[in-house]
């Protein structure tokens, strides 16, 4: 272990007393960089002090300088660094053995934190400038965007070789805009509208939903295929959804149960009302009918205070709510609302599922695809505010970093870690002199 020890004094005046606390602060914020910066200096030095004297023995000669210009975390660094002739007539950099110095960029990794980490909320061109402005220095929009780019495989933080464990799998999807830029046409930006789509599993009652994959423009045939060669689908045993249509149809095997959203059953009966013809006024009794069915009283925090005891009451919520829909269905038939009818008729079982699931097993299962709303809400209100048109493998990208930044049960510091990793091949220790 080398050891190398670089004395700094500092030297302060003050002019007038008393001097504010936050004053102070905020001076010696300053020192900071400026240290950092004439430190990683002073250390390049020594090390090429200690390589150079090591080389001269092997046959090396002093030969040129080279100055480069590195921007860090600590700041701008202005560096001189030697270069050896070796005796067969090639050139080394004496500090090749010691630091490793990456080559044609500026901007060292480092640097790109502050700029990445404002990027789930702001543009490249705000996240860009922010990092300037809060650091003092940093890349510019379009550097952010290769290093992002450079990194999209490290953002991706999916299950993979079909992971075990996971019980409850939520699929939902939303609306996007995209751009494609198309040679020797123009213009040569085409626009067009697509779907973007998450699916995230759980591994039961209390963890936390992890999203196992994010796609545009993909069949959810696609998608469930991809899903389960990521996780083990003989795991898997509650589709829960919004009622898309393929969503079922794509991911629910045999030994599924499959739950609709409760929240999305009132949308969407909304709107097969519209298509019947029934007009607001129309719509009212139905909506009633509906609300007033016994076993949608019920929610995650009521059924979590259920006991066993409750059972015979909760089964005769659930076999009442079955005849009241039943009835509900051969009305809307009569009514001419076929529509409506054969949506309430197919809603009938997976709208109770996580009743029938208490029943069984006890377990409170989710009711509604919350967990996938809501995340997909945090990142589709930013995609609009930050870009109106996105090339679908920049998007994906996107959403990545931003799963790590906003998602619930996401470190954006493991990420960085990731991004990142210290060797521990430097420490440090301060001592301060009387």
């Amino acid at each position: 272990m080398e050891t190398i020890s670089i004395s700094v004094q500092f030297e302060f005046n003050l002019r007038e007393k008393p001097i504010g606390i936050e004053e102070m602060f905020m001076v010696l914020q300053k020192t900071e960089r400026e240290v950092g910066c004439l430190l990683a200096q002073e250390l390049c030095k020594r090390l090429e002090t200690t390589a150079e004297r090591a080389l001269k023995t092997a046959g090396y000669v002093r030969h040129s300088v080279r100055a480069r210009t590195l921007q860090g975390v600590i700041g701008t660094v202005q560096l001189r660094l030697l270069r050896m002739k070796a005796p067969d007539g090639t050139l080394h950099q004496a500090l090749d053995e010691s630091v490793t110095i990456p080559t044609y960029v500026r901007h060292t990794k480092d640097s790109f934190e502050s700029a990445i980490g404002l990027l789930p909320h702001v543009s490249y061109k705000r996240s860009a400038v922010e990092g300037q402005r809060i650091v003092g220095h940093g890349p510019g929009k379009s550097t952010v965007h290769r290093q992002v780019e450079a990194w999209a495989p490290d953002l991706q933080n999916f299950p993979s070789n079909q992971a075990k464990g996971f019980r409850y799998l939520v699929a939902d999807g939303t609306g996007a805009f995209f751009q494609q830029w198309v040679q020797f046409q123009k213009p040569p930006v085409v626009s067009y509208a697509g779907e973007m789509r998450l699916v995230l599993a759980s591994q039961g009652k209390g963890q936390p939903f992890i999203v196992v994959g994010r796609w545009t423009n993909t069949s959810w045939a696609d998608i469930a295929r991809e899903v389960y060669q990521r996780i083990e689908v003989q795991d898997v045993q509650l589709l829960i959804s919004d009622g898309e249509i393929g969503i079922e149809e794509a991911f629910l095997r045999s030994h599924m149960q499959h739950q609709r959203c409760t929240v999305h059953a009132w949308r969407d009966l909304k709107h097969f009302l519209y298509e019947d013809g029934a007009k607001k006024k129309a719509q009212e009794p139905i909506r009633q009918a509906l609300s007033q069915l016994s076993a949608l009283q019920f929610n995650q925090k009521t059924m979590e205070a259920l006991q066993p005891i409750d059972q015979e009451y909760v089964e005769r919520s659930v076999q009442e709510s079955e005849r009241q829909l039943q009835e509900l269905v051969r009305w809307l038939y009569n009514k001419g609302y076929h529509k409506t009818a054969r949506y309430l008729d197919n809603l009938k079982q997976p709208l109770l599922t996580f009743l029938h699931s208490w029943l069984q097993t006890g377990d409170t299962d989710p009711a509604t695809s919350n967990a996938a709303e809501n995340r997909m809400s945090l990142i589709k209100n930013r995609i609009v505010r930050i870009g109106r048109r996105w090339s679908e493998p920049g998007l994906k990208r996107w959403i990545d970093l931003a799963i790590h930044k906003v998602f619930p049960g996401y470190n954006w510091q493991n990420l960085w870690e990731k991004l990142l990793p210290l060797t521990g091949n430097l420490t440090y220790k301060i001592t301060v002199m009387a």
